[in-house]
């Protein structure tokens, strides 16, 4: 393929996990807008969310619900692409109880990895890849949060791992970091205070947007990258240098 032309995902079926909201619904939309056959998850029922779904298939799932999972892969037996922007924390330290630790680990972190070996038929069969969303609390771990920042971490090793380990059956594996983009998830950080502080300590100048992180994610999942797997790329309008 001509990559004057490596962003036509025409012929491809892309999964998003995470996408009712914020950065995975701004990656689905950026894949709807390229073309592709485009499936979306989130944690609840398709009407109980305030976005347009159209040009999308909607699938109810929870990455701590393996048996969904499993099921999930039988529905969609051609794919080729895997994007996997499920993430979870908890404020106001509670991630210091086991409980909760647990918890975020086991969505962020071995959710992930039951989604990656799930699906892994399709992927060799279609020389597809992986992209996964970390963060940048796995360069620069947030405080009051230890598994988020932890299961973060974790992940970009997972994705080096998975990538050495399926790289010669065609099956490439990244993640991208995405610096401070306003969403739900991060709201605690995004008042205008807060805003006006990131601005300051970005050198860019300026905070990120799901658009931002799209253009990273598609890049990835292009012709463009064909020689690149295993790798991690912060996109933070350089916050993390």
């Amino acid at each position: 393929m001509s990559l004057l032309h490596a962003l036509d995902f025409s012929e491809k079926t892309v999964l998003i996990t995470g996408a009712s909201d914020g950065i995975g619904y701004g990656i689905a939309t950026a894949f709807v807008e390229a073309g592709a056959t485009v499936h979306v998850t989130g944690t609840r029922s398709q009407d109980s969310y305030d976005k347009d779904f159209a040009g999308m298939t909607f699938h109810t799932l929870s990455l701590q619900d393996g048996d969904a999972i499993e099921a999930l892969s039988k529905e969609i037996p051609h794919l080729d692409v895997l994007v996997n922007c499920v993430g979870t924390v908890l404020y106001k330290k509670a991630e210091f109880e086991r409980e909760s630790f647990t918890k975020v680990v086991d969505i962020n972190l071995t959710g992930a990895m039951h989604l990656s070996t799930a699906f892994y038929d399709q992927l060799e069969a279609s020389s597809g890849n992986i992209i996964h969303l970390d963060s940048v609390v796995s360069i620069r771990p947030a405080i009051n949060n230890p598994a988020y920042s932890a299961s973060k971490a974790g992940l970009v090793q997972l994705t080096k791992a998975l990538a050495s380990k399926w790289a010669r059956k065609g099956v490439r594996v990244n993640t991208v970091a995405p610096g401070m983009v306003p969403t739900k998830i991060t709201a605690n950080q995004a008042t205008p205070e807060a805003l006006e502080h990131w601005k300051k300590v970005i050198p860019m100048g300026r905070v990120g947007s799901p658009e931002d992180i799209a253009g990273a994610v598609l890049f990835l999942a292009s012709p463009m990258a064909a020689y690149v797997t295993g790798q991690h790329i912060a996109a933070d309008g350089g916050g993390t240098i």
